[in-house]
């Protein structure tokens, strides 16, 4: 279908009458935008209207638009308390997009149709009539210079091109932010940074056949990617891993990550080089694992991609090799095609055909892929056999496989501290390049280096193990403290660079930037981002509610052993991360979300009456037969849409009902009061 012929004819750019110069000059220049420490304008465009949506040129918000060297601000003119999300950010602002979240920029000619991409060092027009970003997360925003002085939309462009895709790696703001940081990280959060916290992970699983080794910290060190400290079988010599680690890529010999009391291991474990010796050097470790069993059980190899990928499809019950990284962000692409419709014409052409567009995207095969290997190892590791995962360079889809298969077997990293402790041990501690893949520039590199060096290869490695964990969480609604509301909060801050959490390739890139006064941030820190209110959305009301041999929804959990529904056909859009931003999908009372309320209020009002129940003394109750305990009336549950909290629909009425159903959630001891200045009061 021609989609001219859907395009209505306009007069005017907007539905609003023009404002006189005396307005342009004067309100407008009144609008600033919130700004941190160390934070400054680079480029600014007055009288510019912001599109709404899916709309044409006819409904749009007039406002103030600002580059800095931390984000891209809007500031509407005519702000209200509407323009607020039910998440709100203490940081980022409604209509606020971090630089780093920007993932392209297009020349419009000021409505969202006719449209040419902008890249770093593009020639932009003096006359700029529009600008669309669509960010990393989604969302895309379209702007109209038709009201602006001439050369404002150029301005902006031009600051965006130049700030939002850096050459060098320390131009990022967080090497910019002045704001003291005091940490108040939970307690039983293992950050994985020392051979302590290491010891401490051997410890808790009972594997006392394995040994911790810091040879990766010295001038020795064969595995540059990953961090100082490694775990390995208690019979094998630094000298021989030493020696062995020629024969692997990256030097990614076989590593310990998780293990059973009974023995099984599992461990990951780079590809091998095509050498006379590799087969033999393997080999070799491979005994030394099966040394590490109390009953020498040798161990299974899962090749997950790469040359190893038939073996592994006929090992992981039929599952296909997971595809190279080019072809992941192939299919990641479509997907966002998908979701990034800019015309409301647009949209309803591809909802005609959505199963089809979303089938030829391939994302999820990927997904059912990634746990269908996780359920594999599982069954291994279940069976008390050990399991190594070998990919390429055992940085990217060995990660995946390996926290989606502990997520399976290990009660502890289905709680909010235990997720962000496997986050640290296996994307953090074991060196997943979240630059290369996020498409930031390399620490270390100059702008000459950059310009030479072939592009790193970018993909959404670390958004397919999310979405592999949100398959499991909705297959299992009881089985996991966190909600999907924290799994999409955690994507988008994956694209916040204020944090240092996913701002380097490895540890040792992270320690060089330190000893250069780098303030670490991490992430999980998150009363620097949200109010306890905010915080209370991450935790699952039904969390702890079912016992471990009841069956949920596709999946079944024996034992503490989720056994997911791994088909194709058993697998969903992640509809809150992907679609949130297209307005006519977002219902009102529709989605997962409305349960997740309900029974929010329902656990409140049961933990009152528990309160009730305990502040009655055994006296007064013998006492008086006659009396009875009354319920507390229960709090109304409120009309939320589809995807809260990312929606601006009727977010007062929402807040004033949260805080009594979803604050009782949170473990007192894991909510302790942030000193940041941030927070601090005024």
């Amino acid at each position: 279908m021609n989609e001219k012929k859907l395009v209505q004819n306009f007069k005017s750019y907007i539905n609003v009458s023009p404002m006189n110069n005396g307005d342009k000059n004067g309100s407008f220049q009144e609008l600033k935008p919130k700004l941190l420490n160390g934070e400054l304008v680079v480029g600014a465009a007055h009288s510019v209207v912001m599109l709404a949506p899916l709309s044409e040129r006819d409904r749009g918000r007039f406002g103030s638009l600002f580059v800095t060297n931390y984000k891209l601000s809007f500031i509407p003119i005519d702000s209200s308390s509407n323009d607020e999300y039910g998440q709100r950010n203490q940081l980022v602002g409604t209509f606020d997009v971090p630089l780093t979240g920007v993932g392209a920029l297009w020349q419009t000619d000021g409505g969202p149709i006719r449209r040419r991409r902008l890249l770093p060092r593009s020639d932009v027009p003096s006359k700029l009539k529009g600008l669309q970003i669509v960010c990393k997360n989604m969302k895309v925003l379209t702007f109209n210079f038709a009201n602006s002085p001439i050369g404002s939309g150029r301005k902006v462009a031009m600051a965006l091109l130049h700030h939002a895709f850096p050459k060098r790696h320390d131009l990022l703001f967080a090497f910019e932010y002045r704001e003291p940081y005091y940490p108040t990280l939970p307690s039983d959060l293992n950050m994985f940074q020392r051979p302590g916290d290491w010891k401490r992970e051997l410890e808790r699983c009972e594997c006392p056949h394995w040994r911790i080794t810091c040879i990766n910290g010295t001038s020795d060190a064969f595995m540059l990617t990953a961090g100082e400290t490694l775990i390995v079988p208690g019979s094998v010599l630094d000298y021989n891993l030493i020696e062995a680690a020629r024969h692997f890529r990256s030097g990614r010999v076989p590593i310990w990550v998780w293990g059973r009391p009974e023995g099984a291991a599992l461990l990951r474990s780079g590809e091998l080089l095509p050498t006379e010796q590799s087969a033999t050097a393997e080999s070799v470790l491979l005994e030394q694992v099966r040394r590490s069993h109390p009953k020498l059980t040798p161990p299974r190899v899962l090749y997950v991609c790469g040359a190893g990928g038939a073996a592994g499809a006929a090992g992981a019950g039929g599952a296909g090799a997971l595809p190279p990284l080019a072809a992941l962000d192939a299919a990641y692409k479509k997907l966002a095609d998908l979701c990034t419709p800019t015309t409301l014409a647009g949209f309803w052409t591809q909802d005609s055909q959505y199963y089809s567009f979303l089938e030829s995207s391939r994302w999820l095969r990927h997904v059912a892929s990634c746990l269908t290997f996780a359920d594999e190892a599982a069954t291994q590791l279940s069976q008390n056999v050990s399991v190594v995962l070998q990919e390429g360079d055992g940085v990217d889809y060995s990660a995946v496989v390996s926290c989606l298969t502990q997520l399976l077997l290990d009660e502890h990293y289905r709680t909010i501290s235990g997720f962000q402790s496997l986050i640290q041990k296996e994307w953090i501690a074991l060196g997943h390049p979240f630059c290369d893949r996020l498409g930031l520039p390399r620490p270390g590199t100059t702008k000459e280096e950059t310009e030479k060096e072939p592009t790193a290869q970018v993909a959404p490695v670390f958004l397919l193990f999310l979405d592999c964990t949100w398959q499991l969480q909705r297959q299992f609604p009881a089985a996991f403290q966190f909600t999907e509301t924290y799994l999409t909060t955690l994507w988008d801050c994956t694209h916040n660079h204020l944090f240092d959490t996913f701002l380097f390739n490895c540890p040792r890139d992270r320690e060089l930037a330190v000893a250069k006064n780098f303030v670490q941030r991490p992430l999980w820190d998150w009363e620097e981002q949200f109010s306890e209110q905010d915080i209370a959305l991450f935790y699952n009301p039904l969390f702890g509610q079912s016992t471990p041999s009841s069956r949920q929804t596709t999946g079944a959990a024996r034992a503490g052993r989720l056994q997911p529904c791994a088909s194709v056909g058993g697998v969903e859009l992640w509809s809150q991360c992907y679609e949130r931003w297209l307005p006519p999908l977002d219902a009102p009372r529709a989605g997962h979300v409305q349960f997740v309320l309900q029974h929010a209020a329902l656990r409140a009002q049961i933990q009152k009456l528990n309160e009730k129940l305990s502040s009655l003394s055994i006296l007064s109750r013998h006492s008086n037969g006659s009396e009875t305990t009354e319920a507390p009336e229960a709090s109304p549950t409120p009309t939320v849409t589809r995807f809260f909290p990312f929606s601006l629909r009727g977010t007062y009425e929402v807040s004033r009902n949260l805080d009594s159903m979803h604050v009782s959630l949170i473990d007192a001891s894991q909510l302790l009061d942030s000193q940041s200045l941030l927070n601090a009061p005024d």
